[in-house]
């Protein structure tokens, strides 16, 4: 008999292969972009000064369309006084995505997203662009001494790496900037004076500039 709904199958099958491909990436973790500039992914950490919120912002550059990305994070070792609160998408790059999964591990201290396009055939791929794909919200505790919170890209069981998919079914290993991701310990935070004193280049490049 034949089948009445052979692009519907087929459809799920593809679906089903991206569904693999972000959930269990390739255990390689290194940037690997074979298709123009490198894709980039970029998190940058911001603070409330009146309340003890953080929240993170993850950015992806990518100059072909996507149709996956996996995003694997660390933001403690286990033991650091903060806590992940949620993961939301609103008006972002990947609101209207098909799929958006989330895993909150608050014992090893790690995020795992799992974005997916397409999951009924009626939703495009993530253009060629940059901007913010998700948000991290975090709480600090306030009556523990706080370290610094800095955040990582990681290796989350079982082959969870820092991937994206193209709508080929072509891998990327993007390249990684968390150089904005640092939020210097103590609780409140400096004031405005002391921030200001810290801002300020030192010496040696203030001579550089005369």
């Amino acid at each position: 008999m034949r089948d009445p709904h052979p692009f519907i199958r087929l459809t799920l099958t593809v679906v089903a292969l991206l569904v693999w491909m972000v959930l269990y990436s390739s255990s390689t973790f290194a940037q690997k972009d074979p298709l123009g500039k490198p894709d980039t992914c970029r998190i940058v950490v911001s603070q409330d000064e009146k309340s003890n919120q953080v929240t993170v912002s993850a950015y992806v550059f990518n100059d072909e369309e996507l149709m996956a990305l996996t995003l694997p994070f660390r933001y403690g070792d286990g033991k650091s006084p903060i806590r992940c609160d949620s993961v939301r998408f609103w008006k972002t790059r990947t609101e209207y995505f098909g799929m958006k999964a989330q895993k909150i591990d608050t014992i090893q201290q790690t995020v795992l997203i799992g974005l997916i396009s397409d999951m009924g055939g009626d939703k495009p791929a993530l253009k060629k662009g940059y901007g913010e794909v998700a948000k991290i919200y975090f709480t600090l505790s306030k009556d523990k001494k706080f370290q610094d919170f800095y955040m990582d890209t990681t290796r989350i069981k079982p082959f969870n790496v820092l991937k994206f998919v193209t709508p080929d079914v072509k891998g990327i290993y993007p390249a990684f900037d968390n150089s904005k991701a640092l939020v210097k310990g103590g609780i409140p935070l400096a004031s405005s004076v002391e921030k200001k004193e810290t801002e300020k280049p030192s010496e040696p490049e203030e001579k550089e500039k005369k």
